[in-house]
């Protein structure tokens, strides 16, 4: 994350309904219902709970996610956080004891995939 991206903070106890969009960087410890999208960073603490969509440049995540998790290059999942959706990704870092229950493509469209040997 860029040290002069904006910040924007949802604090614990804070309930959203709709879609957030935030030039730079969020971080909900409270509870979303509805998409985030970030030019940044959102990061989600302990307390935060999001249900919907979640698309920025990374994610770090400790607390409760429903929905999808697109980033552009790294997702970084904590061990008390509770991942129930797709998650799409460059980069994944996994602490032991997280929760996932939805399907993790890392594929790198710019990254050139050697070719099995007799292939044609």
């Amino acid at each position: 994350m860029r040290q002069d991206a904006i910040m924007n903070v949802f604090h614990k106890g804070s309930t959203i309904d709709g879609k957030i969009r935030v030039n730079g960087s969020v971080r909900i410890d409270g509870k979303l219902k509805g998409e985030v999208d970030a030019t940044e960073a959102v990061i989600v603490g302990e307390t935060g709970v999001i249900e919907g969509d979640i698309k920025a440049k990374e994610t770090n995540i400790s607390g409760k996610c429903t929905g999808q998790i697109l980033a552009e290059h790294t997702v970084l999942l904590h061990a008390s956080a509770e991942i129930t959706g797709d998650i799409k990704c460059k980069k994944l870092v996994v602490d032991e004891g997280v929760m996932i229950d939805g399907n993790i493509s890392m594929r790198d469209k710019n990254r050139n995939v050697p070719e099995e040997k007799g292939k044609t």
